[in-house]
């Protein structure tokens, strides 16, 4: 898989003052209607939301400020983290949101739902190759070995294409779903519209 780009460092404001009074309000009203618009609801308790460059900046941005980093480890350490979620031009990335409707009841509906981060996948079907598929593969922390056997309320996959389902899934006529089987949930969702086009342009782009 090829390896993602960086994300740059020269594009963050690192003066809080500065950030909070010049640059927030204004990127805020920009990223809330992009974010929703790269959002995608996996029946009712799961919500995939697929990165891309602007949107991990300001994660970054965000992540500075409230946890008051200024120090340049600090910030590399940030950027580190987020640009292993940069698209490529075979691979898509998204955090996985678990969303339960009560506080309460959070670590429950964790536990029915152990492993569901690895049970989605992304179906492309198609006339002449039939349904290709691209299965997420969660992206471990920096300091993690490998993928959690826990699951949490957020996690970040990556769906890798192989050249067959990328150029299929280039094709906005083709149509491409996200399904999740899980013994205590199943569900699917396709993708498509503004979603989809969006997802065109990294596949694009993400070099």
């Amino acid at each position: 898989m090829p390896t993602p780009r960086t994300l740059s460092r020269e594009s963050l404001v690192l003066d809080p003052a500065i950030y909070l009074a010049e640059i927030r309000p204004t990127l805020r009203a920009r990223m809330i209607p992009l974010r929703a618009a790269r959002r995608i609801q996996l029946g009712d308790s799961l919500a995939l939301e697929f990165e891309n460059a602007e949107t991990l900046l300001y994660q970054v941005q965000e992540m500075l400020l409230v946890e008051g980093v200024s120090d340049s480890a600090g910030v590399d350490l940030e950027l580190d983290i987020y640009s292993r979620l940069l698209p490529t031009p075979h691979s898509l990335c998204a955090t996985l949101f678990i969303e339960a409707d009560d506080v309460a009841t959070v670590k429950e509906e964790l536990r029915i739902l152990t492993g569901i981060q690895h049970l989605i996948r992304l179906e492309i079907t198609t006339l002449d190759h039939g349904v290709l598929t691209c299965d997420a593969v969660e992206v471990p922390g920096l300091d993690e070995s490998g993928p959690s056997e826990v699951t949490h309320a957020v996690h970040f996959v990556r769906f890798t294409f192989n050249d067959a389902a990328r150029d299929a899934f280039r094709d906005p006529a083709v149509p491409a779903e996200l399904v999740v089987d899980h013994p205590a949930y199943a569900a699917s969702s396709a993708i498509s519209g503004e979603l989809r086009l969006s997802l065109l342009a990294d596949l694009s782009h993400g070099s």
